[in-house]
């Protein structure tokens, strides 16, 4: 991290984790009991999958630079999306398809593009609107073509 670039927020995948955690202790839990190796191998690497996938969020924005960057951190992955803040038009939080009360942050760029955070909707839909409005803050400060704002999409507007 550069010495201009802001961490607006980070985020860390507890729920996904503990997850996997449970799954290779049932894992482990087989391998105690005798069942078979397959067996074993499978929840083994189905629980690292869980806890490998779930990456660490970091948000940064570069105001030297104009950027909003996405920092995504696990143990076997590292990956970065760069967008120019002046590209950013909205930050929103909006809720999944079933309506299941799951929520995820998304960017909408001038072109239209929608820029998910996450892949995966979670609960918590206070935590992800007060996320949301410290990205769009930390965006509207750092250019001089301001995003337009956090909203809820509404469920009239939802794709079924």
């Amino acid at each position: 991290m550069s010495s201009t670039e802001k961490i607006v927020l980070r985020e860390y995948p507890i729920w996904i984790w503990f997850i996997g955690a449970l799954v290779l202790a049932v894992a482990a839990m087989k391998a105690i009991s005798g069942d078979s190796v397959w067996g074993l191998i499978v929840t083994s690497l189905i629980g690292f999958l869980f806890i490998d996938f779930a990456s660490i969020l970091t948000v940064t924005v570069d105001y030297d630079q104009g950027n909003l960057n996405l920092h995504y951190r696990s143990l076997l992955r590292l990956s970065t999306k760069v967008f120019p803040l002046s590209e950013v038009c909205l930050v929103k939080v909006v809720e999944d398809n079933e309506r299941e009360r799951m929520y995820r942050i998304e960017l909408v760029l001038q072109s239209g593009e929608v820029i998910p955070l996450r892949r995966f909707y979670s609960v918590g839909k206070c935590r992800k609107k007060r996320r949301a409005e410290r990205i769009l803050t930390a965006i509207q400060v750092g250019s001089r073509i301001p995003a337009f704002g956090v909203e809820l999409q509404p469920k009239s507007l939802k794709k079924t």
